[in-house]
Order: structure tokens, then sequence, then C-alpha cells
């Protein structure tokens, strides 16, 4: 074939070209023959499993020899995401670089290209025996998963999903190394050409545009490892898998133009079909950015992790459709690269899930993320222009207290709207927050809620007893992130356009204020009533205390109108509150909290033994685990015509009442503090915490309808009206404690164990009131992340260990001074019993008795303490070196384990090798 070629007129070249590559279609035993020649060539030679074997070692110490692996415990592969692509651009060249180099070195091209093969089938062919190699190489590190199982249960779909991203850039990168191949006969020079080649969708975006620009951040997205970044969550992205597969295609395609060129003649033909040839592959190029531009555009992906860790609810999806199409949104979302061990899982939730809301949106929001480091461009962008700043994080890292500066903080901005959340704190739901923020900044309309203005000062303000500013609540805070909220004054008639109000602690109102409440609620305004026997925050407007004057106790204004009564409003939604009973309640299902001396810390839990804890019947409150009260009070159901009385929260039996007189100890400047010899005395009666009261509400003796002679009358003045009975919409809750500022500070630090659903089961609260649930099953959801589970029972009981060693050393500590204590009584007695001395002597000896051993107790007082802090500090480095030697364990057998298969499976090879040479040697020349 080649001989023909050689003599063929320059004419002819174009014929016999397309003969040798679209005579025929595709032979598959062809392509099978030339993929096993290649196959079996690389299998053959031990050399190719000493790369395999370095492969496989190096991404397993880049997997589990990072602190970072230990310091997430996320039991995924998350390290050797971020270095593969660039472990790649080594290994890759290393299986291509003899594709063609080789063969031309050998002198065997000429051989293979005079087969009955046309050019397609000797690239396939050859191409998927470099995929093969690179697949059997994966297949060696799966032994990686085999690890993390040990140490956990990590979730299959991310594992197959970053598995097969893995796959995907080999895909692509074995395509562009075998064109380096083809440019070179020499192996070396291949090898260094297909790493400049491979580093080009590796690097892109990084050299040639400055950092932090839209255009770089732009040029980022069509690199390999940010194509590949969704796969490693667990992300199976249609663009990114186009994105792999197409450009593979194209460089195949330019691999059979660099193998054709053969066929070509010299001179200006040659020049103009290598212009043809760039202008076809670059059209292609162009059409493969086309479609993974169309695909990202309609967000075709799929979300395989088990726990659906990226799958949007069904509340987000409807909001994404619903959005209007001329008021696109814009999200910026600062983080940084870096973040503590306990905000990894948060920046992972809300980097994936941002990435979910812009592929679902079809185009109506614009996603930007920017990757920001302290004093950097962005830093300073994020600062100025949406006020979000750094939020110093303190951790614990092997031992040590360390602090570190963190963004993680998303602008949402649509037209004039805009809506920031600063920062992620670990409590807060993810989705919940992403998808409030963009409904609210995609609709111009929010329902309106009111915070009347009580004794609470729920809304801040000037306090003229300390004469200082005290903040808003953080429920109120909370609140503005969703609806329209003001302060309403209960001096006038409350309007009826607000949607909800709010009305924390009624009693602390005049009477006239009350009456203007209870007029609203007549006339079937929404509304929370937070109703409180001891406000543990703000003790002073106790139900049972007065009013205090602006000058505080002491006096210095005008003395307060008394406060009224809430009766009429009590029997107008049936319900029943004695305002000097305090509930108490021992259980305590977290133990680590010693509370045995305050049962009026009441716990609802579903552990509780009272079946209906929670009430799963209404959306307010169903699905909740756990909320914690402080001094609550409770609520009966009164009989008032057609009111509906719902427990939403109720207690066990295990508890009863207290008498507020009998629980705080009164003084002269007011409440002095909580009795510690009181008693408690179990009824054995569940109480109610909260209720949602509706129903008809009764007409008082004006509303009631008329005879028809005085209608008769009506109608000759006044145009005819119709009589609407007004309905009930109420939730009161008899604790004002529950929305207390601590509540919102555990939930955004989400310390362990105390997740508390204080704050969820109150917002659900106004949203019912309102008629907007839709955030309600959102605020409720928890992702659920695989953790290195057996590291982390290692290290619980290693803390076990440590706070028994503390224990014992406290009560060791505890015992000598005790025994120092009873020595020093030992020898005042003895002076007192001597009957040789005198009174006065006795006196002066035992005051200098008392004074040394005052001085022997202290120096002896410190040295214990010293000794215990000595103690305590051994026990705390003992258990960390036990948790670093399980982690370097665990590093060792990583290291060790997964390079064994491909290296036994390559010595084996190399002795069966060794024996086909030596077979039918001469023994005497056999070293």
């Amino acid at each position: 074939m080649t001989t023909i070629e050689s003599k063929a007129p320059a004419g002819q070249h174009a014929a016999l070209a397309s003969r040798a590559g679209h005579t025929r279609g595709l032979r598959p035993h062809v392509i099978a023959a030339v993929f096993m020649r290649n196959l079996q060539s690389y299998f053959s030679n031990p050399a190719g499993y000493v790369f395999i074997t370095l492969f496989v070692l190096i991404s397993s110490c880049v997997a589990f020899w990072q602190d970072a692996f230990f310091a997430n415990n996320l039991a995924n592969l998350d390290q050797l995401n971020v270095y593969m692509p660039y472990l790649l651009l080594f290994f890759i060249p290393a299986v291509t670089m003899s594709s063609w180099a080789d063969e031309r070195r050998q002198g065997t091209d000429e051989l293979l290209l005079t087969l009955p093969a046309n050019d397609v089938e000797v690239v396939l062919g050859k191409y998927l025996a470099a995929i093969g190699i690179y697949t059997v190489a994966l297949a060696f590190s799966l032994a990686q998963v085999f690890i993390l199982a040990s140490l956990g249960a990590p979730d299959p779909g991310v594992l197959f999903a970053t598995y097969l991203g893995y796959w995907l850039m080999g895909v692509l990168l074995i395509a562009i190394g075998m064109v380096a191949s083809a440019l070179s006969a020499n192996v070396t020079v291949a090898f260094i050409l297909g790493a400049v080649f491979c580093a080009i969708p590796i690097f892109l975006g990084i050299i040639g545009s400055p950092a932090g620009t839209l255009l770089r951040r732009r040029i980022e997205d069509w690199s390999a490892p940010a194509q590949f970044a969704d796969f490693g969550t667990g992300v199976i992205t249609f663009a990114g898998f186009f994105y792999f597969v197409g450009l593979a295609a194209a460089m195949l395609y330019l691999n059979m133009v660099l193998l054709g060129r053969r066929h070509w003649a010299g001179g200006e033909a040659s020049r103009g079909r290598w212009m043809h040839a760039l202008v076809r592959i670059a059209s292609v190029v162009l059409a493969i950015v086309s479609v993974v531009t169309l695909l990202d555009h309609f967000g075709l992906r799929k979300d395989a992790s088990a726990e659906a860790l990226h799958t949007l609810s069904a509340e987000s999806r409807e909001l994404l459709a619903q959005l209007p199409a001329d008021r696109p949104v814009l999200i910026q979302a600062y983080y940084s690269p870096e973040v503590p061990r306990e905000y990894v899982q948060v920046k992972n939730d809300l980097l994936g899930l941002l990435k979910e809301y812009a592929a679902g949106s079809g185009g109506k929001i614009q996603l930007n993320l920017v990757q920001t480091e302290l004093y950097s461009n962005e830093a300073r962008e994020a600062q100025k222009r949406y006020g979000i700043e750094p939020k110093r994080i303190f951790t614990s890292e092997q031992g040590r207290q360390t602090s570190v500066d963190v963004f993680l903080g998303v602008a949402f901005i649509s037209g004039v709207e805009e809506v920031v959340i600063p920062f992620f704190d670990r409590g807060l739901p993810v989705e919940y927050e992403l998808t409030r923020s963009i409904r609210v900044v995609s609709r111009s309309n929010r329902k309106k809620v009111g915070i009347l203005a009580t004794d609470a000062r729920m809304m801040g303000g000037m306090d003229m007893r300390s004469f200082s500013q005290t903040p808003e609540w953080s429920i109120v805070t909370e609140l503005k992130k969703q609806y329209d909220v003001s302060s309403v004054s209960p001096d006038s008639p409350i309007p009826t356009e607000i949607n909800v109000l709010l009305a924390g602690q009624p009693s602390s109102l005049t009477q006239k204020q009350i009456d203007n409440l209870t007029a609203y609620v007549k006339k079937g305004g929404a509304t929370l009533l937070f109703l409180d026997p001891l406000p543990i925050d703000r003790p002073d407007i106790s139900p049972e205390l007065p009013r205090q004057s602006p000058g505080g106790p002491f006096g210095g204004g005008p003395p307060p109108e008394p406060k009224g009564n809430l009766r009429a409003l009590l029997e107008l939604v049936g319900i029943e509150w004695p305002s000097v009973d305090i509930l108490w309640n021992p259980y305590n299902p977290h133990p680590k909290m010693d509370l045995a001396s305050i049962p009026e810390i009441v716990f609802i839990h579903r552990g509780s033994g009272a079946s209906d804890a929670f009430n799963d019947d209404q959306v307010a409150s169903s699905n909740l685990q756990d909320i914690v009260t402080l001094f609550p009070g409770l609520l009966r159901p009164k009989t008032s015509g057609g009111i509906e009385f719902t427990p939403l929260l109720r207690t066990n039996r295990m508890g009863g009442t207290i008498m507020w007189s009998e629980v705080v100890q009164q003084g002269f400047m007011g409440i002095g503090g909580i009795n510690p010899r009181r008693r408690w005395v179990p009824s054995g009666t569940s109480y109610t915490l909260a209720a949602r009261i509706t129903g008809t509400l009764p007409r008082d003796k004006a509303d009631e309808p008329k005879p028809d002679a005085a209608k008769k009358d009506e109608k000759k003045a006044d145009a005819p009206r119709v009589e609407v009975d007004a309905k009930a919409n109420v939730i009161a809750i008899a604790d004002l404690d529950m929305i207390s500022e601590q509540f919102f500070e555990m939930r955004r630090r989400k310390q362990e164990d105390l997740d508390f659903d204080n704050v969820t089961f109150v917002l659900n609260c106004v949203d019912v009131l309102a008629g907007d649930e839709s955030f309600v099953q959102l605020r409720k959801k928890r992702p659920r992340h695989r953790t290195l589970t057996t590291l982390e029972e290692q290290a619980s009981l290693f803390n076990e260990e440590l706070q028994a060693a503390t224990k014992a050393a406290g009560s060791e500590a505890t015992a000598e001074l005790d025994a120092a204590q009873k020595s020093f009584n030992k020898e005042v007695e003895q002076v007192r019993n001597r009957t040789d001395w005198d009174e006065r002597t006795k006196e002066i000896q035992l005051s200098n008795l008392q004074e040394v051993a005052e001085r022997r107790l202290a120096v002896r007082k410190q040295l214990i303490e010293d000794k215990q802090q000595e103690k305590i500090r051994e026990a705390k480095a003992e258990s960390e070196r036990k948790i670093r030697q399980i982690q370097n364990s665990v590093r060792f057998a990583a290291a060790a384990i997964p390079p064994l298969p491909p290296l036994f499976l390559g010595l084996a090879v190399w002795i069966a090798r060794l024996r086909r040479e030596n077979q039918g040697a001469n023994p005497r020349r056999l070293a």
C-alpha cells in the first residue's frame, strides 16, 4: 500500500485517502485486533505495572495523608479530587507517549499502516487500548474505596460519580496525549509534549487574565477541573459529560488528520489541506462548545448521591418555575478556599445547592462563585459592595486552639432589590435560606408582620432604665429576611392590613392597649401571642410585678399606668392562662447538661414518652424533634362557642406546676433570684405549652343580629350590608424565652447534641398565620453527610476517658483539700482541749495557728490545683496522641495496601517473562 501510494500521481492521493477511511464501515474485529495488540504490549511489560503502581501509590497518599482528610471528617475523596487533574497530567502522557512515537522508533508504523485497516479503525483501536490501560489503573485504585468503607459509610452514589469523573477526564486527556505522540518519533519528547498539551485544559484560565476578573472566572469554567468539580460532589452533569466526550472526539479527529497527512503531497496542496483540516477542527470545537453551553443552560444534571445532597426540594423547584423571566436574579457568592472542619459541610452544601439553583432556573439565575482570600480584590468587593465581612472562627486542630477568618456570604440582586446573607453559620438550613432569599428579592410585594410595642421591646430602642440602646431581637432580624416588618403601637387601633401580629408579653400592656389588641383579634387578625409567667431574660415584665416607671425602680418619672387585664382577650379566643403557674418537669434528654436542680427548664422531646409531644397533624409542629423552654407557663382550653383549641406542644406526665411566688425571691430592687429551697410536687398530668386557636369568634351584643324592625329602620338610612362571622387565627405560646437570644446563637453555632427547634417552631407559626407555608418543610430539611464514623467512635471513646480522668483529678484534688482542712481542724481541736492554757492564751494560739494554717492551705491549694491541671493536660495529650496514632495507622495502610496488587502482578509478569526468555537457553550461559 505504501509502495503504490508513493508512485501514485498527486491527484490520486485524495481518492486513495478516501478509500482508506471511508470505502468501508467500521469493522469491530479490526478495532479489537489493534486494541488487543496494544493492550497486551503494555501489560506484558513490567514497566507498565510500575507506572500503575506509582499512580495508585501517589493517589492514595494524596487522598489520605493530608490533615484536611481527618479535619473535614467526611467519607469521600475530596482531597484527591483537588489533585487528580494534576496527577493525570503526568500519568496520562506516560500511557500515551508510546502510542505513535514508539511505533515510529521501532519502525512498526509502516507494518501497522499497511494492514487491511483504515485510519479510523487504527486510531480507535489504539485509543481504546489506552483507555483500557487507564481503566485498569483506576480499578486498582478502588482499594481506596475499601479503606473509606473501613473508616465509615461512604455514599456509593458520590463515589460512583467521582470515579466517572476521573474516567471522563482520562478519556479527554488520553486523546490529547495521543496527538502529542503523533508529533514525534522520540518517546521522551512525546511525554513532554503530552504533559504540555494536557496542561492546556487543566490550567485554562489561570494564565492570560488578571486574577479575580469576570473573564478569568468564565474561562476557568471551561477548564477540566471546573467541569469535573460537580462529579466530585456526586452530581453527574450532562454538560460536563459532553465536554469530556466531545473534546475527546475532536482530538481523535485531529489524530486522524495527523495520521492521514502521509497521503498528502507537498507544496501548496499540502498547505491548503492543513488549512482545511484546521478549519474543520475549529468548527468541531466550536460546535462542542455550543452544545455544552446549551446543555448547561438547560441544567441537565443528575444527583447520584444516596442522601440526595444536591436535590432541590419541590418547594425550591416550584419557586424556580415561578421566577419572572423579566427579573433575573444575580447571585454573588464569596467563599474562602479553605474553611475549618466545622464549616466544610456548610460550604459544600452552599456551593452545591447554588449550582443546582442556577442549573434549574433556565437562565433566570446568574451565578458567580468567587473564591475570596483575605485582603484580595474579591474581599474588598464583598466588603464594600455587599457588606460581607470575614468571620473569625475558633477551632481546635490536633490539640491546638486556632482561629481563622472565613468568607461564606451570598448576595442576591434583582433590579433594585437586594438581599445579603453576610455569613452562613453552621445551624442555618442552607436550602431554606437560599430559597427564601431568592423569592424575596424576585418579588416586590412582601407580606406584613407587625411587632406590637410592649415592655418586652422586641424591636429594640432606648432603655430609659439603663440609658442604653438595646438591639432588636434576633427573631425580628430573622423575620425581616422574609416579611415587611414594622413596629405597631398599641395606643391606637391596630391596622387590619397587617398579615400577622406578634405580641410579646401582652400582660405588660395597659387596659386601653389590651382593648385595642382584643379588637384586632376580634376582627380575625392573625396573632402570635407569647404569654410567659416568668421571662428569664426580662423578669421585670412578669405579670405578677407592677409596671416600672421609665426611670427604673428609683422612679425619676411620672408614675406608670397600671397593667390591664387579659381576661377579655383570653375568653375571646377560648384560652385559660394561669399567670402564676410555672411548669416544671425532670425529663432531660441531654444528660451532659446537669439540670437536676432546675426542673423548670422543660424539654419537649420525641423521646419524652408523650405521644402527643409534637402535634404532627399541624404544619407548625410536625416533624420537630427537640424544643426547650425556660420557666414556661401552661395553656388550657376554655369553652367559648365555636372556638377550637388544638395543642401543638405538650409535656409528659412526670412534672407539675409551681407557684410564681415560690420560685422567685423578691427584694428591694425587684426579683432577687431563684429560690433554691422551692419544692416540686408532681401532678401526674400532661400540660400544653402552645396551641392553635381557630373557629368562629363569639360576637359581642352590639354585633348580634338585630330584630327585623330595627333592620328596616337602618335600611332607610344605610345601604344594605352582609354580616360575616370573624374567624379566629391565633397561636398562643406560654413562653417568651423560647425566642431569646441564646437559642438563636445556639442555632447559628449548631452545638453538638443541642440542635433545638425553638426558632424553627416560631417561624413556622408565623408562616402558618400568614397563610404562607411554602418554607415550613424547607426549614426542617437537614442534609446528611457520610462521616468517618469509625474515627468518630474512637474519638468519642478517648473523650470519655479524658472526661473520666478530669473528673478523677478533680475528685483527688477535692479529697486532698478536705484532708488538709481536717488536719487543720484537728490542730484547732487540740488547742481548744488543752487545759494548761487559759482562754486568752488559747485565743492567741488559735489566731496564730489560723494565720499559719491559712497560708499553708493557700500554698497547698495552689499545689493541688497545679497538680490537677497537670493531670488534665497529660490526659489531653494522651487523648491527642491516641487520635494521631490512629490517623497515622490509616495513612500507612492507605500508602501500603492499594499499591500491592499492581506491584505483585507486575512481579509475576516479570518472573514469567524471565522464564520465557530463559526457556531453551544453555544452562551454562545463564547467570
